[in-house]
């Protein structure tokens, strides 16, 4: 640990409620974009499937970022690699709505937004496996999901009116300086956090093992993967895209849209809390609880693909619904997965590529929704979704047994 008195140090709890803050900002930096594609896509007359390249690219540097800064975040100062991702976020907040004329120009500038976002979360979980226990460490990782709730509902509320009073580029503007602000706090709070030693291996300590990976996590982990790929594409390729069905189906103007979008950040929410109380008292194996959660979320798909035209209401419930069961898979893949890999050295990689899996499935399905939209119909888009839904809770079943063995070793 760095030379630091104890009494120097902040809680476990106050280490929590900082990360969630920092996450965010991290996520209203983020996340802007894809709450106002539908008004781009109007003012700027972008057809869908060309915005939505800007949207997929920031998922896909995202998604090689975690497997990049995961491996980084077990190796140097997580809390300098985290300073470093605010940084660039909000810089290229700044830089955006200079580029608005081209869609090369805009697709650059999100990718390494994209980029710098994958500083975040990979050295955040090293940094509460090294600050909680294991009676803390579930309720620490849902606080610090919690921010990502927050800064969805104040993006999606302030970003209508922002719209009315300047334009959709001031939506950036107004996010970069909340990532100034978080640059500022956290490069304050940063001393006080106890970190983790960015030597791997202790050599004197038995039960920290070299960095490797263990044989019998090998086949369910390639499972586990894929139903992060699934989740992914689902979570963030519904959310994304979900203003605009509205509009589309439903006539529903853009900034109405975007407001009854808040919906699926309370149900998120909720998802964070309701799903990791849920595990923690009715299961000991998270794969088979994600498969379990895969299962619910057919409900509410069904439903929607059924009554695709109940109604605006009925759509957004369903796809609040969906989003919340997906919320909570995310929860457990990225928060509770890689902790069964602290005695191997590599909490921040397992960390990293796994979201990178989630990021991955949010690249392919940002913009494979748009098309799907454009070539079949939503309602045959819809369609597709439950088919997604059923392969991530075979992969999760599949995974289960084997995954079993490996945390019983």
């Amino acid at each position: 640990m760095k030379s630091l008195s104890s009494s120097k140090h902040i809680s476990a709890s106050s280490l929590s409620w900082l990360l969630s803050f920092i996450y965010f900002v991290s996520y209203v930096t983020r996340i802007n974009f894809s709450a106002i594609v539908g008004e781009v896509v109007q003012v700027t007359g972008f057809e869908k499937s060309d915005i939505s390249i800007v949207l997929v690219c920031l998922s896909a540097t995202y998604g090689l970022g975690q497997v990049i800064n995961g491996f980084l975040g077990d190796r140097i100062d997580p809390t300098k690699l985290i300073l470093s991702g605010l940084a660039t976020a909000t810089v290229a907040n700044l830089l955006l709505p200079f580029f608005a004329h081209s869609i090369p120009l805009m697709t650059v500038i999100w990718g390494i937004n994209g980029f710098a976002q994958s500083m975040m979360w990979p050295p955040m979980v090293r940094l509460l496996v090294a600050n909680t226990d294991d009676a803390e460490y579930g309720a620490a990782v849902v606080k610090v999901h919690l921010g990502t709730s927050f800064a969805t509902i104040m993006i999606y509320v302030i970003s209508p009116l922002i719209i009315k009073l300047t334009s959709w580029q001031g939506v950036f503007g107004f996010s970069a300086l909340i990532g100034i602000i978080g640059c500022i706090i956290w490069s304050f709070m940063m001393r006080r956090i106890c970190v983790p030693s960015e030597k791997v291996v202790s050599e004197s300590d038995p039960d920290i093992k070299k960095f490797r990976f263990p044989r019998t996590a090998i086949f369910p982990i390639i499972f586990i993967f894929l139903a992060t790929v699934l989740q992914g594409m689902l979570r963030d390729g519904v959310s994304a895209w979900m203003p605009t069905y509205l509009s589309e189906v439903f006539g529903i103007g853009s900034e109405t849209s975007i407001l009854m979008t808040v919906s699926l950040a309370i149900f998120s929410m909720l998802s964070f809390i309701f799903f990791e109380r849920f595990y923690e008292k009715f299961f000991k194996n998270e794969i088979f609880c994600i498969a379990f959660i895969f299962g619910i979320s057919l409900i509410p798909s069904l439903l929607m693909y059924i009554f695709f035209d109940g109604g605006a209401i009925i759509a957004v419930l369903m796809m609040s619904l969906l989003t919340a069961c997906m919320h909570g898979t995310n929860i457990l893949l990225t928060g509770v997965v890689p902790k069964r890999f602290k005695k191997y050295g590599n909490i921040s990689t397992i960390s990293g590529v796994l979201n990178a899996c989630t990021y991955i499935g949010a690249a392919l399905f940002t913009y494979g929704i748009a098309k799907l939209s454009e070539l079949i119909g939503w309602k045959n888009t819809v369609g597709v979704w439950v088919i997604v839904i059923l392969a991530g809770m075979a992969c999760g079943l599949i995974a289960t047994r084997p995954w079993k063995k490996f945390i019983e070793k």
